[in-house]
């Protein structure tokens, strides 16, 4: 059963593919970036986006699944951390806060993993 706060995260978790799956097409062909930043783009957060709906599109994920999906956001959010960092020292142009944006639905993808694989009262 499609609940509303499943729903509302497939809505997401499928906007959040989208939107990558279009920044990697404009981010392979864009000139300037370094080798961390094109790989970011073009296939850590489409991974990360594609394992978060196949998550999201199971009714009942099992903890494996959703541990493995925790794993991959953390690196996800740790990768643009360390873009937004190089950026803001100095080390690569860019904005800061651009790599940071695709970090907040992976956040909440882990916050999700973690509210649907906690124990549930004996039915």
């Amino acid at each position: 059963m499609l609940t509303p706060v499943r729903i509302a995260a497939l809505a997401l978790a499928g906007f959040y593919l989208t939107v990558t799956l279009l920044t990697a097409l404009v981010g392979s062909f864009a000139d300037g970036g370094d080798a961390l930043s094109r790989l970011l783009l073009t296939v850590v957060h489409p991974v990360c986006a594609v394992a978060l709906v196949a998550f999201v599109a199971v009714p009942r994920p099992s903890r494996g699944f959703a541990l493995a999906v925790a794993c991959l956001m953390a690196v996800n959010i740790v990768a643009d951390a360390a873009v937004a960092i190089a950026i803001a020292t100095g080390a690569t142009k860019g904005d800061w806060w651009l790599p940071m944006i695709f970090s907040v639905v992976p956040a909440l993808g882990i916050a999700y993993a973690a509210a649907t694989t906690r124990p549930r009262p004996a039915e």
